[in-house]
């Protein structure tokens, strides 16, 4: 029985090594395989570029296969940037880069032979620089924990960004957007870096490219607010019209902290229509941290004094 084991175990030893062997064997040997590597135009000085360019070059290369494996899936260390001011212009502001170009504005960290590029040639075209400052708008989609809420718009640490290009472009740009923040599950106020929109990064420089976003999460909390006036909207005649009753009770839901602060101050109940039933739900009017969920009672009536008596109005800071 001891001899049997040794005999398995001495297989299973060998098939492994064999394995090895062949695996060293082959990430040793070359191959050609293409690769996608980020690419990137450098402008001369106080020059824009015009043209759309790729974001991405395909590039072949020969290889071990160990380099070719650690340079597409593990470190990705290679990149392209072509710097403009090491081509001759073919005419006034404007570029060709061709192959031999590309290839030799590849950087590696992984020694690689470059064979060959796709696309292969690049008609380039620059122009004068513009520079404007345009408001910030946070792109987002929230999803908080239940029993929790979004209590305002997340705020960028910056509310406007600097767009560098071209005077055409740039005129035409009247706000920046970050990348659409989505995050799941939150359930406390947090902090991060947030990346600003990457849309017509060929033609414009954006600065500065990251912004920090403020996320306002509150424990969800709900408030009855007592006595909030109803009033009618100005209209012909609405003078000698009373509503009955002229005070509701309104219920808000919003962040806790928020809602602890909301009166019946900060809250307007308006009649902005009157059908001929005199029935009429009112329109409540709240601040943008709150929504307002019901009233009671969810209608009232208005109606037209009999004796012609004008109704004073009555603000909604006066009480009772």
């Amino acid at each position: 029985m001891a001899a049997r084991r040794f005999s398995f175990v001495t297989l299973g030893g060998a098939l492994l090594g064999a394995i090895g062997l062949w695996g060293y064997v082959s990430l040793t040997r070359s191959y050609e395989d293409d690769i996608v590597v980020p690419f990137v135009v450098v402008s001369p000085p106080n020059q824009a570029l015009l043209s759309t360019v790729p974001a991405t070059l395909s590039v072949r290369v020969r290889a071990s296969g160990l380099q070719l494996l650690n340079l597409k899936y593990f470190t990705k260390a290679a990149a392209c940037t072509l710097d403009l001011r090491r081509l001759r212009a073919t005419g006034p502001s404007t570029y060709t880069a061709e192959s031999p170009d590309l290839l030799r504005s590849l950087v590696s960290s992984i020694p690689v032979r470059t064979i060959s590029v796709v696309p292969s040639e690049l008609n380039l075209a620059t122009g004068d620089l513009a520079v404007k400052r345009v408001p910030l708008r946070v792109q987002h989609n929230i999803a908080c924990r239940q029993g929790f809420v979004l209590a305002s718009t997340p705020q960028s640490s910056v509310q406007e960004v600097e767009v560098r290009g071209t005077q055409n472009t740039v005129e035409r740009i009247q706000e920046w957007s970050t990348q659409r923040l989505s995050v799941d599950d939150v359930h406390e106020s947090v902090s991060m870096e947030v990346p600003v929109s990457d849309t017509l990064m060929s033609l414009v420089n954006v600065v500065p490219s990251t912004v920090r976003v403020q996320l306002n999460v509150q424990q969800s909390a709900d408030l009855i607010v007592m006595d909030v006036p109803v009033t009618l909207a100005t209209s012909q005649g609405s003078e000698y019209m009373e509503v009955r009753p002229s005070r509701i009770r309104v219920v808000v839901r919003g962040g806790v902290d928020d809602v602890a602060m909301i009166s019946a101050k900060d809250l307007h109940a308006e009649i902005t229509e009157r059908p001929q039933s005199g029935i009429v739900r009112p329109r409540v009017l709240a601040p943008q941290n709150v929504k307002v969920i019901s009233t009671d009672p969810p209608f009232v009536r208005v109606t037209a004094r009999k004796d012609g008596y004008q109704v004073p109005r009555i603000s909604s800071d006066e009480s009772p």
